[in-house]
């Protein structure tokens, strides 16, 4: 399956490039972070209604994929810092760093301070991932789209803090800050808050519901899509809801004002701690969140929701999560997903329902990733 979709990409790539366009990116087909940026916006977004229209075929079918700011656009950039560079991976290997002074995806405001932050933390150790060796393994770089709020973070080998006088005057810039340690062999981005720096926490706000966005916790990438599905999902809610992967309750709480309650189930604490806390700070009574392992959860409860709201990982649903759903046989199942090959393969598997709705997003402009969000009814 991923050698054909390799083939089907590479055969839309070239059939939709057509004349190209300049690259708005000086490190484009350098670094591995876009692969579009040679194809003009217009024919993105058709190759990516092709490559859904292929996935589902027989099954169903978009008619456009929605738009977004082709540039600027990312929420988040973890920027890897070894071997004497800054920046992103080299496209296909590994082993190599592109080193990079500004990033075209990023929100601007992030950029520039990540420009800032380079020069500051030139004569800080780096990690070499490969011998696993030193100290700073990668900055992170967050942005709130509606608020502006930016957060940086630094994730470091060692339970120290070799940054403080170098960044002193950089805390000004930012709303947080903070040192996370990550200091095992694996090649990671999060791990535990070693230090707050300042604050610890930025808000992002979607109609006036606000969410806080901690150094580890998920959020989505391109606000300004997020905010246009979740605004779809709000206006299929209904009844008793149940939203499988809550994360920090973003979808749970958007959604609490069309629905009778609503339960919230993730299986990372820290992400249930902080869904709580937007809970309060918003003052919705009627959402609860619980963490769990999603399912386990729906195989002790297989009943009494009317709304299924499905948002999982990459990689999809587990069979067994499939068989408790269709148990469970709610009214309706709203699925939002990142990859569009596991969703069509769980929704094959989703027993007496039918498609009422489907649409396809482009949450991540440049890079051949869509999102897509699917509505589904019980079948009577």
């Amino acid at each position: 399956m991923k050698k054909k979709k390799k083939r089907i990409f590479a055969e839309l790539i070239d059939k939709y490039r057509g004349k190209g366009c300049e690259p708005q990116c000086k490190y484009f087909g350098e670094c591995g972070g876009c692969m579009f940026q040679d194809i003009q916006y217009e024919n993105q977004l058709l190759l990516k209604k092709e490559y859904i229209n292929s996935i589902f075929d027989g099954i169903c079918r978009v008619d456009s994929v929605i738009p977004s700011n082709p540039y600027y656009y990312r929420n988040r950039m973890d920027m890897v810092t070894a071997f004497g560079k800054k920046g992103l991976r080299r496209s296909g290997h590994y082993k190599h760093v592109v080193d990079i002074e500004t990033c075209a995806i990023m929100q601007k405001k992030a950029d520039e301070l990540y420009s800032m932050t380079r020069d500051l933390l030139s004569e800080i150790e780096d990690y070499d991932y490969l011998r696993h060796e030193g100290y700073l393994r990668y900055i992170v770089l967050r942005q709130a789209r509606f608020t502006g709020e930016v957060m940086i973070n630094f994730v470091v080998s060692n339970p120290e803090n070799r940054l403080q006088f170098v960044i002193y005057d950089l805390l000004e810039e930012v709303d947080s800050s903070s040192i996370i340690l990550s200091s095992g062999l694996a090649d990671l981005n999060y791990g535990e808050t070693f230090q707050t720096l300042k604050k610890g926490f930025i808000t992002e706000t979607f109609d006036g519901i606000d969410f806080m966005i901690t150094p580890n916790s998920f959020f989505q990438s391109n606000s300004e899509i997020a905010l246009q599905i979740y605004r779809k999902i709000l206006s299929f809610t209904k009844g008793k809801v149940l939203d499988l992967y809550s994360g920090v309750g973003s979808i749970s709480l958007f959604i609490s004002g069309a629905a009778e309650s609503v339960t919230g189930i993730e299986i990372v604490n820290e992400a249930v701690e902080v869904a709580e806390r937007n809970r309060e700070d918003n003052e919705i009574e009627n959402v609860q969140f619980i963490c769990a392992d999603a399912g386990q959860f729906i195989k002790e409860n297989n009943g009494n929701f009317d709304t299924l709201i499905l948002d999982p990982p990459r990689s999809g649903m587990n069979p067994k999560m499939l068989k408790y759903i269709n148990e469970m046989s709610p009214e309706q199942i709203i699925y939002m997903s990142c990859n569009p090959s596991t969703c069509r393969d769980d929704v094959k598997q989703l027993e007496n329902y039918k498609i009422d709705f489907f649409e396809a997003y482009d949450m991540f402009p440049q890079t051949p990733h869509v999102e897509t969000l699917m509505k589904l009814s019980r079948s009577h």
